[in-house]
């Protein structure tokens, strides 16, 4: 059960995380509201709990794997498209605010979700 929490809650904070990353541009399927800012962080980490929560070593470092790497690569996404922003490359119809959200929280919560590959109880 707290497999199934941890992959509906993980789901929740990634579609969050997209969402915000395309409302700048008006392409987000769908509206980047205040739950959006909520979602992403908090279902990412909250996801990621369910998912650690009795898992066997091999288990936690492929699920660390697996959510350190999406959000890291959102928080890249974020980066470059924010960078293509102030280049000039690329025309926001909103704030960009959501960008460097997103940046920041792909980054820190990536990056400490990926260095929990080595934690965990039972066999290697």
């Amino acid at each position: 059960m707290t497999k199934l929490i941890g992959a509906a809650l993980l789901i929740m904070g990634l579609v969050a995380g997209i969402t915000l990353l395309l409302a700048p541009f008006g392409r987000a399927p769908i509206e980047a509201g205040p739950l959006m800012w909520f979602a992403f962080p908090l279902g990412c980490v909250g996801g990621h709990v369910f998912l650690m929560m009795g898992a066997s070593r091999a288990q936690m470092a492929i699920s660390a794997l697996i959510v350190g790497g999406a959000l890291l690569l959102i928080g890249l996404a974020a980066t470059v498209t924010q960078f293509l922003v102030s280049g000039g490359l690329l025309a926001a119809t909103g704030d960009t605010l959501s960008l460097w959200y997103v940046a920041s929280g792909g980054f820190v919560l990536g990056g400490v979700a990926y260095s929990l590959r080595g934690f965990g109880k039972g066999a290697a």
